[in-house]
């Protein structure tokens, strides 16, 4: 595992933030009425992964995530952005779109943070996939689960009334 300086910090906002400048290609801006809906999903995202990352290294899925790095991938990486493109292309793109760009950037993110911190090292997925680079893509493909998942939970939530005000 690599120290995590300033520097290699640094690096890894700067990818996130580039990613997210073509996110803004997807969605400008949010609407009104779109804000609660991304401050839900996102602090929902960013939460329950940032517990459920530091559970599964504990259980033998994961590999140990710094906190620094959990927190950045999860509530600036997940939470922030991803929930950005959800909103962008949910509604506007094809279902399998959805799932191919959430698969690739988190790729792209997962390795941009292997290669500065030395983190996502795990040798298996699951105990099925034998190998390192087995393990980054089936949690990049994981993440490509996102947008199913998030749908499902809005829709759960809004018509139950648990959450009133999402745009679903």
């Amino acid at each position: 595992m690599h120290t995590m300086t300033p520097g290699r910090v640094g690096i890894v906002l700067l990818v996130y933030a580039m990613i997210f400048l073509v996110f803004l290609t997807y969605r400008r801006s949010l609407a009104t009425d779109e804000r609660k809906t991304y401050f839900v999903v996102a602090l929902g995202w960013a939460v329950s992964v940032f517990l459920g990352n530091y559970l599964l290294y504990r259980v033998g899925v994961m590999s140990f995530l710094p906190w620094l790095n959990n927190f950045m991938h999860t509530f600036l990486w997940i939470g922030l952005c991803l929930s950005w493109l959800y909103l962008g292309v949910r509604g506007t793109q094809p279902l399998f779109l959805q799932v191919v760009l959430f698969i690739f950037f988190s790729l792209v993110v997962k390795v941009t943070e292997q290669l500065a911190f030395g983190t996502w090292e795990h040798p298996h997925f699951f105990w099925v996939l034998d190998g390192n680079h087995w393990y980054v893509l089936g949690w990049s493909v994981a993440d490509g689960l996102y947008p199913l998942i998030t749908r499902t939970a809005l829709r759960f939530f809004a018509r139950r009334g648990i959450i009133q005000g999402l745009k679903v």
